[in-house]
């Protein structure tokens, strides 16, 4: 926003903390906004947060608590306040901030008003807010930190032997200097004459062999293998290049392959002797199909499948006809009979209102956003907001049509144009028509209130407004308008469909002996009610699964706000609720609430759902009657666990106006505190979620991912201890595990639940001391719930090490109801108290923690967002392709690094002990017989290529036989290849193929007048050749990329050495072994010294 009073264009660079932007829908998010301005009347606007997180659902946000009624006399220039906000963090969902107006008001502002950057705007005109952070400081830059680096197990190995290098360097360079000493010392009698001194007194052989050490320091610092960083990290980045273009691990359906987010721990993958994995979206498809429920202890079961045919990717949910009875009564009740019992009702409509109430609950409490019209910004190219009165947007999901009440008057002589009802909402019908007030069609028979009905047709029983919906395939975001479609774009003509004017549905009744509740009937040429499907965005497939349940018996969400919720219900017709307050999901509660106020008889209710164990103990049972079906519904809750179902529970409370006042105040407090405001919320949260009344039970099918049990035992059988760590139920999770083979058919279940810390302690003894007594062998499984976990974990109750040890023994582990704290600290607990290479794989937000405590942390890109993607180091999208990621590629990398680690340190070895060798012909005196070139270029060019093509491209076996034959995996699971002793054994044969190299050279030329630069040659050329044959035998698979290093080693060396000694004469200022390699390899004794040490140095290695 200008200076001129105007919006302009400009660079995202340009854009700082405290301008104020305008944005119009599908526009991306510049920085992070405090939103200010939405053109939702309601101060919402939706946004698209896949660019952050992954999560293709939309999430709302809305203008802080004042500036919804500023929504169309906002201006920029007018705004003064102040805001105050946290510090640039990396926490995403984390935000907290006031604004303090100048006249000393204080309004809270959290996530749910910030829009973040690289977000889209979706299903809003335009939004404006105030830039808190922007450019480095906004939230998504703080995270995008580059690639993880993590020092793998092999690195460490690598840097201790790296630390022998030295040692050995510091030897051979003592010995040296040593012996420089004692040399220079044999002259002090008679005078050598190469000494660069004056007279033989001026020698001091003490100082001579100190500066002969460091002499040796620098001639044989090439043992510490410096370039062997370089040529792992190349290596590492190819590595981690192959695997992300493995075919076999493409998902066609979702168009991902494998993502590498930490380029230097590939090898890590074959190392793992440990996996810890969640349930829910890990190893289930996280499409959640609604399968069975209670309401008030009785069961109803649904045959619910997904729509494989269709391509919205929803569950088919056939009504249960029993309960599409109950809940379609022929005599409805009373409208406030949905809250209140009367005495006087039956059984069979107290049933029914229970029933309402169930379905009301799935379609209220729940964040579920409906899809809208499409949208234009108000704003015009001069960057002014120009409000237009014919600019009238219709929603087509949620709005009613109107109906003119003057011809409504006309037909209908009865009929009230009051109404005590909320503001009426409005809808287009998809008629094509005109639509004539007189029309049969259209006739409108209503009572008047207090009164008897006029009009001589017959009576309907129930409302059926909702059948004029129109239906729309479109997808939600974004939503392509037509002008077949589209009101704002359709042409005027006589064919447009009016918009008729309805009255309130809902009248608050004087008496019941008198009145009834008014009736409506509409015919029209609308679809059918089974063609018409709204369009729902949820944030998480539960709520998605729950609301199309409601949907399937007529109770549907038209619109949701922030501040109301309209439905439709078979009887009732349309209720728009209050909505007070949200009391959102988090892992620690597992529950959501929401607080609403009823249209008709004004009471606060809140509504629950939530996990069984979180919920039932706040049922309030004051009644034999409650009782019942307290134990009615528990027992079906372990019916459906024990099927594999996941659970909910649905609860509600009716609060006094007493009640509810003192916790708003102080519901109030904790919203507007700077200072601890998550704990002070969920204190509050507690203080109103409890002494519900039970009103049923959800049970949802969440299948197995295609390929998970073959999966599981593959990696069983190859020595792998799986543990799963879920939230669900005991019950839902054992289902699960021998569905995926975690528990085998034959296996033995050690089931440790204990409420003491005592019964926990004896419980592990028992079960060690029967372990001890019998097949310590045996196929075993241990099953454990989270409040055992809560004592085991405790530091001072010492159990944790029992604990260790009972696992030890089990082939996997099932963790029930484990928080994600928890699943944490079992992960750490693992890897450092029993020092094993743990995996952790999940796809939720709650199972960041363990992903990033584990030593390898896998995401699942899957239906919860990206949150455990972006803590990971490695990201999949079905867990079936962690199978051929550990077993194949994991496998091959740790032997790939392992044999050119060991082939890196043999070379560097092998050259600096020739080198070495040389010194007890030369006094000592740090005299090297190869040219300083060679020396330079011989790690850097001549052996560089044929390591790096070992530690890329080899295989030691197929991939189909590491993956038909797991117990493969063992040699890097136990560490078979990278032994402690290897390094010391690669030193061995360093030492053996220097000696044969250098006394071979020796004796060839011994007693002749070879020159010093071409025994040097040819001692190099030796080193060459025998270390390519030694590669050439480590070598498993041979490829074109092996033949190539190989070759492109061995040329290079000729053509450099012919060059350099043919054409350069003087070249650097140094003595240049000219013509030194042409007539060497015209000798027999060079051809001789090659192919002899070439067979027997590499001999052993046959």
């Amino acid at each position: 926003y200008s200076s001129m009073g105007r919006y302009k264009k400009t660079y995202w660079k340009d854009v700082k903390v405290g301008d104020i932007v305008h944005l119009s829908c599908n526009e991306q998010i510049p920085a992070d906004i405090l939103l200010l301005r939405s053109s939702d009347e309601y101060g919402l606007c939706y946004i698209d947060t896949q660019n952050l997180d992954g999560e293709t659902n939309l999430k709302q946000r809305e203008v802080p608590r004042g500036f919804k009624e500023q929504r169309l006399s906002f201006q920029p220039q007018e705004f003064r306040s102040t805001i105050e906000c946290d510090m640039p963090t990396t926490k995403i969902y984390r935000f907290h901030g006031s604004i303090l107006h100048p006249w000393g008001e204080r309004i809270p502002v959290g996530k749910d008003n910030l829009l973040l950057r690289e977000c889209i705007l979706k299903n809003t005109d335009y939004v404006e807010g105030i830039v808190v952070y922007a450019g480095h400081e906004s939230k998504v830059m703080l995270n995008n930190g580059g690639p993880r680096y993590k020092r793998s197990e092999l690195e460490r190995k690598m840097n201790l032997e790296v630390i022998w290098c030295v040692f050995i360097l510091l030897v051979l360079c003592f010995i040296g200097a040593v012996g420089s000493g004692i040399w220079l010392d044999y002259f002090n009698d008679n005078y050598a004459p190469f000494l660069n001194v004056l007279s033989q007194g001026d020698s001091n052989p003490p100082f001579e062999g100190f500066l002969t050490f460091w002499t040796f320091v620098i001639i044989l610092q090439v043992i510490i293998p410096m370039s062997l960083y370089v040529t792992i990290e190349m290596a590492k980045l190819l590595q981690v290049y192959l695997i992300h273009k493995d075919e076999k691990m493409y998902d066609k359906l979702c168009g991902k392959r494998v993502e590498c987010r930490a380029l230097n721990i590939p090898e890590e993958l074959g190392m793992v002797q440990y996996i810890f994995c969640d349930k829910t979206g890990t190893l289930t498809d996280n499409k959640m199909i609604f399968k069975n429920c209670t309401i008030r202890g009785v069961d109803f079961s649904h045959n619910s499948s997904m729509d494989k045919n269709g391509t919205s990717g929803r569950a088919v949910i056939p009504v249960n006809p029993l309960l599409h009875q109950r809940l379609v009564s022929p005599s409805p009740p009373e409208p406030d009979l949905l809250i209140n019992q009367s005495p006087n009702v039956s059984p069979k409509e107290c049933h029914q209102n229970h029933i309402e109430d169930f379905f009301t609950l799935l379609s209220v409490c729940n964040t579920v956003i409906v899809a809208k019209y499409p949208h234009r910004d108000a704003m015009n190219v001069s960057g002014l907001i120009v409000h237009s009165n014919s600019m009238v947007s219709v929603d087509n999901h949620s709005m009613l049509s109107c109906i003119d009440e003057n011809a409504d008057e006309k037909s209908n002589a009865g009929l009230s144009t009051r109404s005590p009802s909320p503001p009426l909402s409005f809808i287009s019908t998809s008629s094509t028509e005109p639509l004539k007030p007189n029309s049969s069609s259209m006739a409108i028979p209503m009572t008047k209130l207090g009164s008897t009905p006029v009009s001589t047709r017959p009576p309907v029983t129930k409302s059926r407004l909702l059948h004029l919906l129109p239906m729309s395939p479109k997808p939600l975001s974004p939503i392509a308008s037509s002008p077949e479609t589209s009101p704002l774009s359709s042409p005027v003509s006589s064919r447009r469909p009016k918009h008729l004017q309805l009255p309130s549905l809902f009248a608050k009744l004087k008496s019941r002996s008198n009145s009834s509740l008014s009736k409506l009937q509409i015919v029209s040429t609308s679809p059918t009610p089974t063609e018409i499907r709204p369009i729902y965005e949820a944030e998480s497939p539960d709520e998605l699964a729950l609301v199309d349940a409601a949907f399937a018996y007529n109770c549907k969400l038209l619109k949701r706000t922030s501040n109301c919720a309209m439905i439709s219900l078979p009887n009732e017709g349309l209720v728009e609720f209050e909505v007070l307050h949200v009391l959102p999901f988090d892992s620690n509660r597992k529950r959501m609430s929401v607080v609403l106020r009823h249209p008709i008889t004004l009471q606060k209710i809140l509504y629950c759902k939530g996990a069984d164990a979180s919920m039932l103990p706040r049922v309030i049972v004051d009644n034999e009657e409650e009782k019942a079906v307290l134990l009615k519904t528990q027992t079906q809750l372990d019916n459906y666990a024990k099927i594999g179902l996941r659970v909910l529970v649905m609860a509600k409370k009716i609060l006094t106006e007493t009640e509810y006042d003192a916790w708003v105040k102080e519901h109030l407090n904790a919203e507007n505190s700077m200072v601890k405001r998550e704990k002070l919320l969920a204190e509050s949260y507690n203080r109103i979620e409890n002494s519900f009344q039970l009103i049923g039970a959800t049970g949802i099918e969440d299948r197995l991912q295609d390929g998970v049990p073959e999966t599981i035992a593959k990696l069983r059988q190859a020595g792998i201890v799986v543990w799963v760590l879920t939230g669900d139920k005991q019950e839902t999770a054992i289902n699960i595990a021998y569905s995926c083979q975690l528990f085998p058919s034959n296996v033995e279940i050690l089931t440790v639940n204990a409420r003491s810390k005592d019964a926990t302690e004896t419980t592990i003894k028992y079960h060690l001391d029967a372990i001890m007594n019998g097949d310590t062998k045996a196929d075993r499984s241990l099953v454990i719930d989270g409040k055992t976990l809560v004592y085991i974990l405790d530091k001072r109750t010492n159990l944790q090490k029992p604990f260790l040890e009972l696992t030890s023994y089990c082939a996997s582990v099932l963790c029930c109801r484990a928080t994600p704290l928890q699943k944490a600290f079992i992960v750490r607990i693992v890897k450092e108290q029993l020092h094993m290479k743990t995996l952790a794989i999940g796809d939720g937000a709650n199972d960041v923690s363990m992903i990033q405590t584990a030593d390898i942390g896998v995401g699942i890109s899957g239906q919860e967002g990206m949150q455990a993607v972006m803590a990971s180091d490695f990201a999949i999208s079905r867990f079936k392709y962690l199978e051929r990621l550990l077993l194949v590629h994991g496998h091959w990398n740790y032997d790939r690094l392992s044999r050119m680690i060991h082939y890196f340190f043999y070379k560097n070895a092998t050259f600096v002990f020739v080198c070495f060798w040389y010194q007890l012909f030369c006094g000592f005196s740090g005299q090297v017989m190869i040219d300083a070139m060679y020396l330079m270029l011989y790690n850097l060019i001549f052996t560089s290529l044929p390591p790096l093509a070992i530690g890329v491209y080899d295989q030691d076996a197929p991939d189909y036989i590491l993956q038909n034959m797991p117990r493969l995996y063992e040699r890097g699971r136990l560490g078979q290849i990278y032994k402690p002793y290897s390094f010391w054994i690669s030193m061995a044969d360093a030492l053996y193929q220097s000696i044969v190299i250098f006394f071979t050279a020796y004796g060839c030329y011994n007693d002749t007048d070879i020159g010093l630069w071409e025994f040097g040659t040819i001692i190099c050329t030796s080193c060459l050749f025998v270390m390519t044959f030694h590669l050439a035998v480590e070598t498993n698979s041979w490829t074109i990329i092996h033949w190539i290093s190989l070759i492109v080693s061995i040329f290079s060396y000729f053509v450099f050495a012919l060059l350099y000694s043919g054409v350069c004469v003087n070249c650097f200022g140094l003595q240049v072994p000219y013509w030194v390699m042409q007539h060497a390899m015209g000798t027999i004794q060079f051809w001789f010294i090659l192919i002899y040490t070439s067979v027997v140095a590499v001999f052993p290695r046959y």
